[in-house]
């Protein structure tokens, strides 16, 4: 009873609109908020008539590295762990 109610108010039917246009469900505008500008209310801005070139680099230089860098030694090889084969049962009281 209870899935056939969530059921169907969950469904949608082809013949009502998605959202109401009942103004009673809809929330009120509240007196403090000030008003929002349309798109037409917003000034345009003027965008520049040419993008100027940029001219990059044609090579970029190397820095040079000092002769005196540590050597540093890594290590032979990581130790193997080993694994247990089974894990142990664990006792429940």
């Amino acid at each position: 009873m209870m899935a056939a109610t969530m059921l169907s108010g969950c469904s949608a039917d082809p013949g009502r609109p998605a959202a109401s246009d009942d103004p009673v469900t809809t929330l009120p505008v509240p007196a403090n908020m000030p008003p929002f500008p349309y798109p037409n209310d917003i000034p345009p801005v003027p965008l520049p008539s040419a993008v100027p070139d940029v001219e990059l680099p044609g090579e970029i230089p190397r820095a040079q590295l000092p002769a005196d860098v540590p050597q540093i030694e890594m290590p032979a090889a990581i130790p193997q762990i080993q694994l247990p084969s089974a894990i142990p049962p664990i006792p429940f009281p």
